[in-house]
């Protein structure tokens, strides 16, 4: 097993991976994990970071700042045991809904509300038809995690823009 780290895959080929300029690495199976950083604004703007995410503070708001709130793939937020909650679609939704609660509490002079993850589960997605995940306390595999994966995703988007994006955006099974 080889681990690379830092490491730019520029191809995929049926006989493994080309990386970094041009070295192919052949192998039948290869794993590949993305890291999540912020956008560089963040960083070009003077806010103290972490890969290009802000440690917020448990309102959300951007350390030093009490009218700069930061959520999504630009914030970092650590749980109880000290680690970094996963950059995902899931936390961010959930920051969403604290943020804006928290700007018009902001605007009213009214107490602000601190941010608590609830996580409602994981789906991967392997490919047309495959997926694996963790949801309702229950782990889902093949077909069944793949169906589940779409009505998260056509969820997310009646959430965001109701059935006409649902509509435009959603590709059904």
């Amino acid at each position: 097993m080889t681990f690379r780290i830092g490491t730019a895959i520029k191809e995929c080929t049926p006989d493994g991976v080309v990386v970094g300029e041009g070295e192919e690495i052949r192998a039948q199976t290869v794993i590949w994990t993305g890291g999540i950083r912020g956008n560089r604004l963040i960083e070009e703007a003077g806010f103290e970071t972490m890969r290009g995410r802000v440690k917020v503070d448990e309102f959300l708001r951007a350390p030093g700042h009490e009218n700069i709130y930061i959520v999504g793939d630009n914030s970092i937020i650590f749980n109880p045991e000290g680690r970094p909650y996963p950059p995902t679609a899931q936390i961010a939704m959930q920051q969403g809904v604290t943020c804006a609660h928290n700007l018009v509490a902001s605007i009213r002079n009214q107490p602000l509300k601190k941010f608590e993850f609830h996580n409602k589960g994981t789906v991967a997605s392997l490919g047309k038809g495959e997926a694996i995940g963790i949801a309702f306390g229950k782990k889902y595999k093949g077909r069944v995690a793949a169906w589940l994966k779409k009505l998260i995703d056509l969820r997310y988007l009646f959430i965001i823009g109701g059935i006409p994006l649902v509509l435009r955006k959603g590709k059904f099974f």
